[in-house]
């Protein structure tokens, strides 16, 4: 049988005590592992022992910074989804003068990251174990528009609104809390029951938010 590619074995870890960086790399190959067997396993098929087994080291060392499974499932998740490269990189803003093209940047890449694989796989979770982890499904919500984002869409409506181009018709965060939902929340949540459009449907369902959010806020 043909041995693993590098990458994908376990760093070799030499004896003694530990250093800071030897530290951190494990502690950042635990949540990426563990990371990558819920997503692939789900809670209950996933286990301490797979994901030792996965790092490269023992239960007693995941349990000295986890103390329990369900702790190290609610907390590998808010890691992930507090990244800005996780799933895929955030792309740079847009230009905030261009109301209608910035729009349109901002709810491409809510839809992307709501509809990338990991993310569906996320709500999956989030939706099958909502009784016990009731704060996944937040974190999940926030993840797939994103707060950063929702207060980039606030500011570039402020921005406008003070120019004229727009009359604001509710609170800035209200407005933006909306546009983010009509572009990104309703297609993860079909995504996460295998509903997934394809490229052109999703440019089509973006260039229709996009003109009716303005139309709706244009004096």
């Amino acid at each position: 049988m043909a041995s693993p590619p590098a990458a994908a074995r376990p760093t070799p870890r030499r004896g003694g005590r530990p250093t800071r960086e030897e530290t951190a790399r494990l502690d950042r190959d635990v949540r990426e592992h563990a990371l990558r067997l819920f997503l692939e396993n789900g809670y209950e098929g996933t286990s301490m022992d797979a994901i030792a087994q996965a790092v490269g080291t023992t239960k007693a060392s995941l349990y000295a910074r986890f103390p329990s499974k369900d702790a190290m499932f609610t907390s590998v998740f808010s890691w992930a989804m507090a990244r800005p490269d996780w799933p895929l990189p955030e792309p740079e803003p847009p230009d905030l003068d261009d109301l209608e093209g910035a729009l349109t940047a901002i709810g491409q890449a809510a839809l992307r990251r709501a509809l990338d694989p990991a993310m569906v796989k996320v709500s999956r979770i989030a939706i099958a174990h909502n009784d016990r982890f009731p704060e996944l499904a937040r974190r999940s919500q926030l993840a797939t528009g994103g707060s950063p984002r929702q207060r980039l869409v606030a500011d570039l409506l402020c921005r406008h609104a003070a120019t004229g181009a727009i009359t604001l018709t509710d609170t800035p965060e209200t407005l933006a809390d909306l546009y983010i939902g009509m572009v990104s929340s309703a297609p993860a949540r079909l995504a996460s029951f295998g509903v997934v459009p394809d490229p052109a449907e999703a440019d089509r369902r973006i260039e229709a938010a996009v003109r009716l959010f303005l139309r709706a806020l244009r004096p």
